[in-house]
């Protein structure tokens, strides 16, 4: 396991953090997205370990045994090029991931490739429910989401897309009884695994007076959500699909106790 320093508060803003920590998760017959966070590792505190996040079902609906990931080099400023890593998802046919009991979250713990480019970003930047207290976050934040829709890219060097929209549904906690919230983002095929956040420098905080620098990854996204429609006519019936341009995301609370589990 290598050492990735962190970066100072006043490096990039979380956009940018974010950018960098998001990975493709590809695969011949699928593509999801997929983020990494770090931790201490349980076997060796004082060694870093690197996690990769996703939905559970990127990794189920993919067969065989190996997926690649996509990460990124910088040559220069301002020059990236894609370098790209197999993982094995299964063995004896068995998951290599750890999945959380009850809800689409899968965690699996990786070694990203030397040298990339990639910032050291807690598991402690997952929302819980307190955070989403002191913060406020409430119907009609607005957030943002990365991810790979239809496996577009948003440029050569394999950065994935970022798009905003605003929560969409109440209420967000308790998270334990909520479990997913609604964004008003399109979503596709792709989308799936991306984080969710909340990056917000001058965020009014619970308590008189008080301003914070809002880092947030609220959750993941799971889900995009149709209007399914039948229409008749003389010569037979027809199924019309129609995108609602709202996303599901499940609770960060989920991904942390799924990180949890991992040992």
């Amino acid at each position: 396991m290598f050492f990735i320093a962190p970066l100072r508060a006043d490096d990039e803003d979380f956009n940018t953090q974010l950018m960098r920590a998001t990975v493709k998760v590809g695969h011949e017959k699928s593509t999801g997205t997929g983020f990494i966070l770090t931790r201490p590792d349980p076997a060796a505190p004082k060694r870093v370990q690197y996690v990769l996040i996703t939905a559970a079902h990127v990794f189920e609906r993919m067969t065989g045994d190996e997926a690649t990931l996509s990460f990124r080099k910088k040559e220069a400023e301002g020059v990236f090029k894609k370098e790209s890593q197999t993982i094995a998802v299964r063995a004896a046919g068995k998951p290599a991931w750890t999945q959380h009991p009850s809800e689409d979250v899968a965690v699996m713990v990786v070694t990203p490739p030397a040298g990339v480019d990639l910032p050291a970003l807690s598991v402690d930047l997952l929302a819980t429910d307190d955070t989403l207290a002191r913060f406020k976050v409430h119907p009609g934040d607005t957030v943002s989401c990365l991810g790979y829709p239809h496996r577009v890219e948003a440029n050569d060097a394999g950065f994935p897309v970022l798009r905003t929209g605003a929560i969409a549904g109440y209420p967000l906690t308790p998270t334990k009884v909520t479990k997913t919230f609604l964004l008003s983002i399109n979503s596709f095929e792709g989308d799936s695994g991306g984080p969710v956040y909340l990056a917000d420098p001058n965020r009014a905080t619970a308590g008189p007076g008080k301003r914070e620098d809002a880092r947030l990854i609220l959750g993941l996204i799971v889900s995009q959500q149709f209007l399914d429609e039948e229409l008749k006519t003389i010569y037979g019936t027809t199924k019309v699909r129609h995108r609602l341009g709202l996303a599901a995301a499940v609770h960060a609370a989920y991904v942390r106790e799924t990180v949890n589990r991992v040992r």
